[in-house]
């Protein structure tokens, strides 16, 4: 197993949720990635999420990031922080404190305040982990349970990123194989992508939102799955609507991979009303840097996908191809 465990296991889990408190708003669930709960009109919401497994220079970054960006897609503002930096035995003292620099001037940007942490040296980690807790505040909660049948589904985001990224720096040849070294280079680079702190507050400011979730492994198959279990609606998308990377596209060729399934951090599945001004957020959206694709809708019951005119069965789980990756090396 790697990664995030499965819907199954996660339901048994999230049923042990400690002493039942009635401040509670959002529970534990198999299908959100945050809590909160609702204290004297405002509401807090709480996201914990570690980061390893990427190179040295970013794990500060996204120890930061993964966090905040659960806290923002339910429409909350990131103020409050904890982390623990968990160490091998002989690493430098001075990388862990390069560690904790790059969390602070990621919490510092987004004026978030680093409350308490933990960092330590242990024998049995053989890799630096970075773990956080984000707390946020938000005056009204953005939840895939507000969303309506007949939302469009909106897509804002680069699919596959995280997997390009993963590439870039773990298996560059493979990468190489169907781009260029310019190309792979870029992708290195390609850590801001993998962030929707920004996106969220963007679709949050300029459009009526119904409910937003982001990606991460498992790509668009376990998004689109999970927006549909935390919604209680099906879906209908069509395959062309997906914009991937050339790049993803010719890699799940050679690898033998579907690019939906791809790890894909970085982007925003969004529900938004079927009236919406759609050419005017497009421009919006895009102005800040952002691709944006409206790839289908919420129906009441059922999870389609219409590939080549005709519509087929969307699948329920993907094997995501980042493990290749590692395989490969």
């Amino acid at each position: 197993m790697r990664g995030k465990a499965r819907k199954a296991l996660l339901e048994r889990i999230t049923r042990l949720v400690g002493k039942l408190n009635s401040n509670i708003y959002i529970p534990p669930n198999p299908n959100l990635d945050a809590g909160a709960e609702r204290l004297m009109g405002l509401t807090r919401v709480y996201a914990a999420d570690p980061s390893l497994g990427v190179p040295l220079d970013d794990i500060g970054y996204f120890g930061f990031h993964f966090s905040a960006s659960d806290v923002a897609v339910l429409g909350a503002k990131p103020r409050i922080m904890t982390s623990t930096i968990l160490l091998p035995s002989g690493f430098k003292e001075e990388k862990a404190v390069k560690i904790a620099e790059d969390l602070n001037w990621e919490a510092y940007r987004y004026n978030v305040s680093i409350i308490t942490g933990h960092t330590g040296w242990y024998d049995s980690i053989n890799e630096p982990v970075v773990a956080t807790t984000v707390i946020g505040e938000a005056r009204k909660i953005i939840s895939p349970k507000l969303a309506k049948e007949g939302d469009l589904l909106m897509l804002v985001g680069i699919l596959g990123a995280e997997f390009l990224y993963g590439a870039a720096h773990f298996n560059p040849e493979v990468l190489q194989r169907v781009s260029d070294r310019i190309t792979v280079e870029r992708w290195r680079r390609a850590r801001w992508m993998l962030t929707v702190v920004d996106k969220a507050r963007d679709l949050a400011m300029f459009s009526r939102v119904n409910g937003m979730k982001d990606g991460a492994e498992g790509g668009m198959v376990r998004l689109l799955n999970d927006f549909a279990d935390a919604s209680g609606l099906g879906f209908i998308v069509r395959r062309k609507s997906f914009l991937f990377p050339p790049e993803l596209v010719r890699l799940g060729e050679i690898l033998n991979f579907d690019p939906l399934a791809a790890s894909s951090s970085g982007v925003i599945l969004a529900a938004i009303p079927r009236n919406s001004p759609l050419d005017f957020l497009r421009e919006l959206i895009e102005s800040h840097g952002f691709p944006v694709s409206i790839i289908g809708k919420l129906k009441g019951k059922g999870r389609s996908i219409i590939v080549n005119e005709k519509i087929e069965e969307f699948p329920s789980e993907s094997n995501d191809p980042y493990l290749l990756l590692r395989k490969l090396e």
